[in-house]
């Protein structure tokens, strides 16, 4: 049986009630928010995904799963069974995924194509959650897994419904990286919320960096007033300080990172849907999409091959290798008879070497 001491009484007494009908139960503790069981069950040997999660104060606590389930949507994990256990803490329950979340894809940097194809899955989830009337609030790497391919939105602890006519909610306090500026100043959250949070996504998709480390976002003095801080809760606290003034100000994340096959046209798009005011980002995840299947069928599927730009076009493969200056790369091309180096194409930086290929 799993470790369950530091979980709430009545999250280890349901664990054990769910023995009945669950087996090999395994405990995820990479997320946060709540607390992941992996187990199977006993009857049909189904591997399942249990989240127990704790609704915030004052919400209508636990509602939403139950709506989501009645969803039909390929980019939502369909959701078994859904049930509160107390007045604050609920879980859910879906089909476990073996191919692992966004953040397992981010790592294998994929190529602009795929996505871009992820990303326009991601929207049409979310647009679907939308449509009946609710927001997801949480949406971030981790909460998003991969199933045959197909990227599903997995974690339903934050999601909510808008009460008629009202067009805003409190923000989720989760995930602070991802949290849009007007959840931060004013602890408010729109479907804008949900647009801007799919778009750190997609920049995190597209090469784009976003540390996971907390103290790569502190300057010099930072550090120092970090520093003489003795208490550790206090150090986290001054840390999401930090992070929240430059998400405030759309400085955290850093457009320059990503890599030299992203055009202007398509960083433009990427800085209106992650724009610190939500009344310059799209109207929709829907009109999203529509660009980013515009932007599909106009950029080339380059992708790296460990620090090698790489593009296959036909039987052509072309690499931009980098060169002795760390700045610039060498443009070579294999046609069938081993690579060469493209003639009349000198050394240069990567979005030069890109648009001259």
């Amino acid at each position: 049986m799993i470790e369950t001491d530091d979980m709430p009484e009545e999250v280890a007494r349901c664990i054990e009630d769910l023995t009945e009908h669950f087996d090999e139960f395994e405990r995820n503790d990479r997320g946060a928010n709540g607390f992941l069981i992996f187990a199977k069950n006993k009857v049909s040997g189904q591997d399942v995904a249990i989240k127990f999660y704790e609704g915030n104060e004052g919400e209508r606590k636990h509602d939403e799963p139950r709506q989501l389930s009645a969803l039909t949507c390929n980019n939502i994990l369909p959701i078994l069974e859904a049930r509160s256990i107390s007045n604050e803490w609920a879980f859910f329950v879906t089909p476990r995924c073996f191919e692992g979340d966004l953040d397992d894809i981010i790592e294998t940097k994929p190529s602009v194509h795929k996505a871009i194809d992820l990303a326009i899955g991601i929207c049409a989830g979310v647009t679907s959650i939308h449509a009946a009337g609710m927001l997801h609030r949480d949406l971030k790497p981790g909460n998003i897994v991969i199933l045959e391919g197909v990227p599903k939105i997995a974690d339903f602890g934050s999601v909510i419904a808008l009460e008629q006519g009202k067009q805003e909610v409190v923000a989720s306090r989760h995930s602070v990286l991802w949290r849009p500026p007007e959840s931060v100043e004013f602890d408010r959250y729109s479907k804008k919320g949900d647009v801007y949070q799919v778009g750190v996504v997609l920049y995190q998709l597209l090469g784009g960096l976003l540390s996971y480390d907390g103290m790569t976002y502190l300057n010099a003095k930072e550090k120092k007033a970090y520093d003489a801080i003795q208490n550790f809760s206090d150090q986290s606290i001054f840390v999401d300080a930090v992070i929240k003034r430059r998400i405030k100000t759309g400085r955290l994340l850093n457009f320059q990172s990503l890599p030299g096959w992203i055009d202007q046209k398509s960083l433009r798009l990427l800085k209106e849907i992650c724009h610190y005011d939500p009344n310059r980002r799209p109207n929709s995840l829907a009109d999203v999409a529509a660009s980013l299947t515009s932007i599909r069928a106009r950029v080339k599927n380059w992708y790296w091959d460990g620090n090698i730009a790489t593009l296959q076009q036909n039987k052509t493969t072309i690499e931009l290798r980098p060169s002795r200056n760390e700045e610039e790369f060498s443009a070579y091309k294999n046609s069938g008879n081993g690579f060469r180096k493209i003639p009349k194409i000198g050394n240069n930086t990567l979005s030069n070497l890109v648009s001259q290929v």
